[in-house]
């Protein structure tokens, strides 16, 4: 039986036979284990073994430094493995199992299964990261570390090419793609590659790696591809790309969000990644029966890594009341969801139509998850306003709603949504059965509702990351100056105007937006730490206390608000000083607008009397303390609030659209000179909101 279990391809890690880990902390003690498990039933000197890990001592000194070691190690594994008989020291040759050998053994037998399984077991390179300082052991580990690297790339090129005879072209790019991480300048690996993404119909694939290709020797060696590189590169620029129906259909596949399971699909190999958003309704299966939408969706997936989903009460996501339709703030924990379920830690955010708006909440509320922002055919507020004069009235767009429920199970809008295939049957067909597959009348129009009260013209500067936005000139669903004026108030975004007048994306201008997101993607742009983030800043206050150690008891109370809502509580110089006022901040605002209403009903039933203040803006990011224009903001609005009271600025209110929270007008705060007064708003439960002396504004999904 094996007594011994020993990774050394990627480090080092020991293990009884039996699975439990053996602990050897010296380095000394774990490079001598690996030296004899790397040659079992080999004998070696005392001399030698000493010379190579002791060699600046005398003799002796070495000679009792190899004692005190093998004597640990026989202490630490029982039973003994090892045989030391008189001069000469070995392991066992049945008594360790060594993954070093496991793999030479794989790749000498050469069969594609025996490759692919040896290749799994080179993790890295031979005790990644190890030395000992000892210049005859370290000479020895880099020799053999070099053999083994050779030998991975010899059975890497093999298993590629037994791969793409069995025409498995999954494994084969998995395979290509282990080879060019070893060797980035091994150009047959490169041409291989672009070959087998050409079999897969991924002619945009093909050509990126070539560029890679170019890239990497360019700025390794300071020199060009060779000749048959360029001209395989350039037989696959001059090709058609293949019709893509015969491909092979994504799997869908579900993740859970919160209570909801949403549907989700991928194609394509990463990185990069990129998340498409889409737009009003959108169901992922029925993607793939349009020939135009499926050539789009793959011409995206020759970028990288291509990530669909539904949203929640869409397509083959569950279906939710039309009163729990998601709010922006539950799409974005949908997105992070996704991204988790297919260990996406970074993605491009490719959003079209009201998907774009979600989007750029994403971008400026999680920056570290976002690599770049794409917008096509977007908008940051749908409703006409005297500083916004474009797009229907509230009254129009009431009759639209109406119309959509009236009239759906058609092709609904296909003339102003499609003009260059409004009169082609089939696809009329497709979109009137798109349509029908991905809501309900009544979840349609629900979600025309809430887009009704979306505003996002305020995190539009707040936006970091690199960003694009298409917009079609002849757009008639989407003025083409809704696009005008996200791209110039987000900070370096770059602007395209698409000439076509689909609104959309995969149809007329489906191949310019193709090559620009791949050179979007290609060319981000140099990478920002973001310093400022975009949240929800809370200040909640408790008025005069007359029971000894309210304060305490408020702010743990409070804080145990604020962690049932996701929240995070933190200090602030100024506004922590007498104790009875408690700052925290939320990824999302309406999360955040339910803690502050939490947190004083909380108090009332206590009987005492706190307020709270809630704005959503930019702040600096640091650990533990919270500074921006956002706090100063939140300080404001809650030194507005009387008692009792839940108070939002405009912005808050603008971002929660659709998550059923009601607000009555409470003046505003004064901006400065020539500069509008700010709205502010007072948080009212619908008991409260039929008897309140204001209008009242609410926002609700149906």
């Amino acid at each position: 039986m094996t007594q011994l279990s020993l990774r050394l391809l990627g480090g080092f890690r020991a293990q009884h036979g039996s699975g439990r880990p053996l602990a050897i902390r010296r380095k000394k003690a774990q490079a001598l284990l690996a030296y004899l498990a790397l040659h079992p039933g080999a004998a070696s000197s005392r001399d030698s073994l000493a010379g190579l890990l002791w060699s600046g001592t005398t003799d002796d000194h070495a000679r009792h430094n190899l004692r005190q070691t093998l004597f640990a190690l026989r202490q630490a594994i029982t039973p003994d493995p090892f045989i030391a008989e008189g001069e000469l020291v070995e392991l066992r040759e049945n008594a360790v199992h060594v993954d070093v050998g496991a793999f030479e053994r794989g790749v000498a037998r050469g069969t594609r299964e025996a490759l692919r399984d040896a290749t799994a077991l080179y993790r890295g390179e031979l005790l990644e990261g190890f030395r000992v300082d000892e210049a005859p052991f370290d000479d020895w580990l880099a020799t053999e570390r070099q053999r083994l690297r050779e030998l991975a790339l010899t059975a890497l090129e093999r298993l590629l090419a037994l791969d793409l005879t069995a025409g498995a072209l999954e494994q084969a790019v998995g395979t290509g793609l282990r080879l060019l991480a070893l060797d980035p300048l091994r150009e047959s690996a490169h041409r291989t590659l672009m070959d087998a993404y050409v079999r897969q119909g991924r002619r945009t694939a093909a050509l990126r790696q070539y560029q890679r290709c170019v890239e990497v020797l360019q700025r390794e060696l300071g020199v060009a591809p060779e000749a048959a590189t360029t001209k395989r590169f350039r037989e696959i620029q001059s090709d058609a790309p293949p019709e893509p129906a015969a491909l092979a259909l994504p799997t869908t596949r579900y993740v859970r969000s919160g209570d909801v399971n949403l549907a989700y699909q991928v194609i394509g190999e990463g990185p990069p990644d990129l998340v498409l958003v889409p737009g009003w309704v959108s169901n992922v299966e029925c993607f793939w029966e349009e020939p135009r939408v499926a050539r789009f969706l793959r011409q995206l997936a020759g970028i990288g890594r291509l990530i669909l989903f539904d949203k929640r009460g869409t397509g083959l996501s569950d279906r939710v009341p039309q009163d729990a339709l998601p709010t922006l703030e539950q799409r974005m924990t949908d997105v992070r969801a996704v991204m988790d379920a297919v260990g996406s830690k970074r993605a491009t955010l490719v959003g079209y139509s009201e998907g774009g708006s979600m989007c750029a909440l994403f971008a400026a509320t999680y920056p570290d998850r976002a690599a770049g922002l794409v917008m096509i055919g977007s908008y940051a507020r749908m409703i006409h306003a005297p500083d916004h004069p474009w797009g229907p009235s509230a009254a129009d767009y009431a009759g639209y709603i109406d119309m959509v429920q009236r009239d759906w199970g058609g092709p609904l809008g296909i003339e102003r949504r499609a003009p260059s295939v409004k009169d082609d049957e089939a696809f009329c067909r497709w979109w009137a059965r798109f349509l029908r597959m991905s809501a309900s009348p009544g979840a349609a129009a629900a979600l025309l509702d809430i887009n009704r009260d979306l505003d996002l013209r305020h995190v539009l500067p707040a936006i970091r990351v690199p960003t694009l936005v298409l917009h079609a000139v002849g757009d008639q669903t989407i003025d083409v100056r809704y696009g005008r004026y996200m791209a110039a108030r987000i900070p370096g975004a770059r602007y395209v105007e698409l000439p076509g007048a689909d609104h959309l994306p995969w149809l007329a201008d489906a191949e310019a937006i193709g090559a620009e997101i791949e050179r979007f993607v290609g060319e981000p742009g140099p990478a920002v730490e973001p310093d400022r983030v975009l949240v929800t800043v809370m200040v909640a206050a408790l008025g005069p206390a007359r029971k000894s150690g309210a304060i305490g008891e408020f702010r743990e109370s409070a804080r145990a608000e604020i962690l049932r809502f996701r929240g995070r509580t933190l200090s602030e110089g100024g506004l922590s000083e007498a104790g009875s006022t408690i700052l925290a901040t939320f990824d999302g605002p309406a999360r955040a607008v339910r803690c502050a209403s939490a947190i004083v009903e909380a108090s009332r039933r206590r009987g005492w009397v706190t307020k709270a203040g809630l704005h959503t803006g930019e702040c600096d990011v640091h650990p533990e303390v919270l500074t921006g224009p956002a706090l100063d903001i939140a300080r404001r609005v809650a030194a507005a609030a009387k008692g009792g009271e839940v108070i939002v600025s405009a912005t808050v209110r603008d971002l929660i659209a659709g998550s059923g929270i009601e607000f009555a007008p409470r003046g505003g705060l004064a901006a400065g000179p020539g500069v509008e007064r700010r709205p502010l708003f007072a948080v009212v439960s619908a008991a409260t909101a039929v008897r309140a002396a204001g209008t009242v504004v609410r926002l609700t999904s149906s």
